[in-house]
Formats: structure tokens, sequence, C-alpha cells
């Protein structure tokens, strides 16, 4: 593997193509607006928090333009994948993998759990599962903090990033780790998990306390760790996903202290505060509607998360 598309080169995926690009794979990037006008005319530029570089990468907002890829990593928001997957089969080869490095519960975790029934609120009509597939499917879950601060510039706030990358089965195989292989040569930080559920839920337990509260509040989580109120809602919703988590395989604590140590001076917004600033629709389906669909099938009762869920969905609507 070496050629390789960004589908959705925001803020990850512009870190993750910045890097790849800089350490020789073949990178491409679908962007779209101002932002691929900008990487057009000067290139990708990353802000990191030891220095900055530019590269240049082939870009464009028509898929068909940058043929078949060795290896697709969509990074697109869970709302916007159904929309472009029929765009996305022109990069696909015989064995293409997706890559699908998306927040909260993604498309082919409730397939897999439906039995491969693709049907839910984050693929209605199954067009992930027919234009796609779900056989093509690796998961992605990513810990790095980044955020486009001008077209063509993407800036990061933490000198380490995580990609864990893995099956929907748990399976290691070759073209995982071919995958990992080729992130690594550009990202320390890719690889492979045989749990990616597991680490589903496991960035779940920081992104459904942080999302509702940040977003609500308009606070990073170090403002919220600081008072003692906003601290023990986020304790409570962390300990509700704990819940969720526990009854779908996943079973896990949540440590406040651990969290806070982690987190607690964090002064980066996390991304549905950011969309919501920016006028942009938010990810509640994949990263909270979901999650609260999961804990009513399965009998757990979340009270808090129904309470901020319903009213952040109120924000959204105004």
């Amino acid at each position: 593997m070496n050629k390789v598309c960004i589908f959705g080169a925001g803020a990850v995926g512009g870190h993750m193509a910045a890097h790849l690009a800089r350490a020789g794979v073949d990178v491409s990037v679908v962007a779209r607006g101002d932002h691929l006008a900008a990487i057009r005319r000067d290139g990708l530029r990353f802000i990191g928090l030891d220095g900055e570089f530019t590269v240049r990468v082939a870009a464009s907002d028509h898929p068909a333009d940058l043929g078949p890829q060795d290896l697709v990593i969509s990074t697109l928001k869970a709302h916007g994948l159904p929309p472009a997957a029929s765009s996305m089969r022109a990069l696909l080869g015989a064995g293409t993998p997706v890559v699908f490095a998306v927040n909260g519960i993604p498309w082919w975790y409730l397939a897999t759990l439906n039995g491969g029934s693709p049907a839910s609120r984050l693929d209605p009509e199954g067009t992930l599962a027919r234009e796609v597939g779900l056989a093509r499917a690796l998961g992605c879950v990513i810990r790095s903090p980044n955020e486009v601060v001008a077209p063509g510039v993407v800036r990061s706030n933490s000198r380490t990033s995580s990609f864990l990358v893995g099956e929907p089965d748990g399976a290691l195989s070759p073209r995982l780790e071919q995958a990992v292989a080729l992130l690594r040569r550009g990202l320390p930080g890719a690889a492979p998990t045989r749990d990616i559920g597991r680490e589903v839920w496991g960035k779940l337990l920081l992104n459904v306390p942080s999302s509702l509260l940040s977003s609500l509040t308009h606070s990073p989580s170090s403002a919220l760790f600081a008072d003692a109120a906003t601290r023990e809602l986020y304790a409570r919703l962390a300990r509700e996903t704990c819940a969720v988590a526990a009854r779908h395989g996943a079973a896990m604590a949540f440590d406040l202290d651990g969290q806070m140590a982690a987190t607690g001076s964090n002064l980066h917004p996390p991304s549905m505060l950011q969309d919501l600033l920016a006028g942009r629709p938010l990810e509640l389906d994949a990263q909270l509607f979901a999650v609260q669909d999961l804990a009513r099938s399965a009998g757990v009762d979340t009270p808090m998360l129904d309470v901020m869920l319903a009213l952040l969905a109120h924000r959204a609507r105004a």
C-alpha cells in the first residue's frame, strides 16, 4: 500500500494527510470550498507545538478525479457519510479497504449489532452498506486535538496523537496490518487493535460528557473540571455511558481523578463545540442519540443523558 486518499481533509483529516505526505506516502485529499482552494493554491499547512510545515497533495471535490486508491480514510462527520457514499465508489479498487475515522458510534458498529442489517439512524437508507459495503470497513478511533484555523491550515494542540485501527470482527487481518504499516510511516501513534468496539466506547466515555457539557456551557474541559457542579454532571454522564457500554460487551470503569489529570488543563474546544460555534450541523446522532438508542434497547436508564441531550438538541435546532 502506498496510495491513500483522505476523504474529508478537515481538522483530523488534514493532520493525517500532512504527516503522511511529508513521509513520502502518495496522498490525495477530498475537500471543498475555500479549504480546497487554499490547498490547491498554497499547499496544506500544518502547525504543531514544535513547528510547522507545508505539503503539496492532489486535491479535488470530485473523487473521480483522483482514481482508485490502495486505501481510503474517511474523516467525514457521521452525518456526512451517507450523502458522500456514492461518490466514494470512484476511489475503490477491487480490494480497497475504507477506514472510517468518526466520532461516536460508527455505522458499521450498528450494522454488526443488527446482524448485518444497516438500518439505523446512521445509515437509514442503507446507502453506506450498498455503495461501500460492510466488507470494506475498518474502524478507527482517533485521539488527536486539531482544528482548521484558516483555509488550508490545520493546527494541533498536542504533541501526541493515537490512531487505533481494527476489523469489526476483531481479526488481525493482512489488510489491517498493511493499513497500519502505511499509517505508521507518518503517524507513529497508529496501532492495530483486536477490539475496536471497546475503543469506540472508550472514546465515548470522554465524548459523551465533554460534548454535551462543553456545547451547552461553551467551556473547555479545564473549566468543566474546575467547577464542582459541572464536574459532578460530567461524572454522572460518564457513569451512564459506562453502564450502556457494559451491556454491549465493553465493561469499563470511569476514573474522575484520572480523567482530570489527563485532560483537566485542556483548553482545546471539543469538535462538537467547534461545530456549534461555527454554525455547522452537530454530530448528535452518532455521538449521543445512538448511545441513547443503545441504552434503551438494553434497558439501561440514562436520566442525565436524556435531559442534557434534549437541551442540546433544542439548542441545535434554534
